[in-house]
């Protein structure tokens, strides 16, 4: 399930963008995120059900920040760079092996 929420259904939840301080590291990250998920379950009721769901959520929105910003980022390096190749042809250039 992707991020994108009705425009009305979103200003719900306003007060909570923008309130990571730029000086935070990824551990101060990973400490919102599970304080999130963890008010959702008790918020929702602890069952197999919210937990899954908030993992599932978590897990979601890390497949779209990978989607939309870590793979063209990594495609830009690919270009830039050119492709992996590791010795004595145990790998070959992705493109060459795909052929893409």
């Amino acid at each position: 399930m992707s991020p994108y929420i009705d425009k009305k259904r979103r200003e719900v939840f306003k007060s909570i963008e923008n309130t990571i301080p730029a000086s935070a590291v990824k551990g101060e990250l990973t400490y919102c995120a599970y304080h999130l998920a963890l008010q959702y379950i008790s918020q929702k009721g602890k069952s197999y059900q919210n937990v899954s769901d908030s993992i599932a959520a978590l897990n979601d929105a890390a497949a779209e920040i990978r989607r939309r910003i870590l793979d063209p980022y990594e495609n830009k390096k690919i270009k830039e760079n050119g492709d992996i190749r590791i010795k004595d042809g145990l790998i070959y250039r992705v493109k060459e092996f795909f052929g893409r």
